[in-house]
């Protein structure tokens, strides 16, 4: 089965136009940054007071203290923001999940032990063979 000049120039065209539209879609997807100023509201399950807490953007490093239960931070839309703890608490481990910086965030400071993690202990200590 042989293509003639013009099938071979239709599956030319549909696969230009097909690369084009792929590219023009792909740039109309990407999000371009915008400067501004995120209000963060925190939501505190921990036994800590919210001063112990910060939301610290990823990128540049800025900190922002909570007042009231919020927080502004300057950022820009594709930077992430996380909780941290202050720095008088260092000797503590707390991991923040990271968030997509949009205008009004709410952030979530969890200090509980879930029962999945509490089930992976339980595992490993029975692999163990401790209990």
């Amino acid at each position: 089965m042989t293509l003639k000049t013009g099938d071979l120039l239709a599956i030319l065209v549909v696969g230009i136009v097909g690369a084009y539209t792929f590219i023009t879609k792909a740039q109309f997807f990407e999000v371009s940054p915008k400067p501004i100023v995120a209000q963060v509201q925190l939501v505190n399950n921990c036994p800590l007071r919210e001063s112990a807490f910060r939301v610290q953007d990823l990128t540049t490093g800025k900190i922002a203290v909570f007042s009231g239960g919020n927080a502004r931070i300057k950022t820009v839309t594709t930077h992430n923001l996380t909780l941290s703890l202050a720095k008088k608490y260092d000797d503590v481990v707390f991991s923040g999940t990271p968030v997509r910086a949009k205008e009004h965030i709410k952030l979530t400071a969890d200090c509980q032990t879930s029962k999945k993690e509490n089930a992976t202990f339980q595992s490993l200590r029975k692999s163990l063979g401790r209990q």
